[in-house]
């Protein structure tokens, strides 16, 4: 008895040494839809911490204010994390986080408006690269949109922050938003005078604030 309680001893102490430590996490999260609280198909919906998701369905069909409808098709929300277990591993370059939100096509219809997207993507990483003091996050995103008609007109101008009047509202195309530890894009937001629409989200952070999953 005594011998088998020595050995679990040590096969526990031998685990959690071998176990790497980090001194901060990965979160990541995408979603298709967003609406205030209200999130329709989410990969990785606490957040905290980063896990691989996936989350797809074929059509979405969505009624807003009573008066919208935004219809869409081939939708995926996906996040990934390597190492799959920041444990299992010692910090390296090429750990990262990423998130990401793909649909084929959306329609949004309703008094005096027609919005149409053809294949909307939004993409957010953040990456363990080689810094001047060692591994340091870094972060990169971006969003793509090949086609978008409204009221019949192309939109011609798809790359980069673009701001669209609409009859109600502005519609405003690859959006970033960042911190020093966490980023967040938009592919498209309705902004609206009730409440803002996103289409396409992906994030990623990092935390605590004063530590970093690249090093330990």
């Amino acid at each position: 008895m005594a011998l088998a309680i020595a050995t679990m001893m040590t096969s526990a102490a031998t685990g959690t040494a071998g176990a790497a430590q980090r001194s901060g996490l990965f979160l990541c999260q995408s979603s298709v839809f967003r609406v205030a609280n209200q999130v329709w198909i989410q990969a990785n919906p606490p957040e905290t911490p980063c896990t691989d998701d996936a989350k797809a369905t074929d059509r979405q069909d969505i009624t807003l204010f009573g008066t919208y409808r935004v219809q869409s098709s081939v939708i995926d929300a996906r996040t990934d994390q390597k190492p799959n277990v920041l444990t299992s591993a010692s910090p390296a370059a090429g750990d990262l986080a990423n998130s990401s939100a793909r649909l084929a096509s959306i329609r949004v219809t309703g008094p005096g408006l027609l919005i149409e997207f053809g294949a909307v993507h939004a993409d957010a990483a953040v990456t363990c690269l080689a810094g001047g003091d060692g591994l340091v996050p870094s972060f990169s995103a971006r969003s793509t949109i090949v086609t978008l008609r409204v009221n019949g007109t192309p939109v011609v101008d798809l790359t980069g922050p673009v701001i669209i009047p609409l009859p109600v509202g502005t519609l405003r195309l690859n959006q970033t938003t960042t911190t020093a530890t966490s980023l967040a894009r938009h592919a498209a937001v309705w902004d609206t005078p009730f409440v803002d629409l996103i289409l396409g989200e992906a994030k990623v952070s990092i935390a605590p604030s004063d530590g970093s999953p690249c090093r330990a």
